[in-house]
């Protein structure tokens, strides 16, 4: 092998690797996070309805994924904290939500202020029972989310 051939060689490789260096990164990114909702019909108690004050934002964890309270007047409801966008953790921002990722806004109904989110955030089927709040699955039909959200792939 020559001198000029053996340099050709090395930069090719120090090339490809500069290019994949790049790209791997921007498509982990593009990738959708693996299945949100594992634990899918399954019930949890979340706890005393005294740990949730009126008014207030509380966070929880349902099936090992983050979530929310929210205890307006008695009327409780349980937001799940994963951004409809990409798939980012939001983060509770006085009493609304808003994802780190991209800056997406949510109102404290779940509801999108400021995009580049367009879907709200969902709800986790919840009930009072026995001074405790029970909290089942994701209910995911008030509008269309993608099928990363729905766990259809991993």
């Amino acid at each position: 092998m020559t001198r000029s051939s053996f340099l050709k060689w090395l930069i090719g490789i120090f090339g490809v690797a500069a290019v994949a260096g790049v790209v791997y990164p921007v498509l982990r990114f593009l990738k959708p996070p693996a299945a949100v909702s594992s634990a899918i019909g399954q019930v949890v108690n979340a706890g005393a309805l005294g740990s949730f004050p009126a008014g207030r934002l509380t966070l929880l964890t349902v099936h090992d994924q983050p979530a929310a309270v929210q205890n307006l007047n008695g009327k409780y409801a349980v937001y799940s904290l994963i951004c409809t966008h990409l798939g980012c953790v939001t983060g509770i921002s006085g009493d609304s939500f808003t994802c780190p990722c991209h800056g997406s806004e949510f109102s404290p109904t779940g509801a999108v202020t400021h995009g580049p989110a367009t879907l709200p955030l969902p709800t986790y089927h919840s009930q009072v029972q026995n001074g405790s709040l029970l909290v089942g699955p994701i209910d995911l039909s008030h509008a269309a989310y993608p099928t990363w959200y729905k766990g259809e792939f991993t």
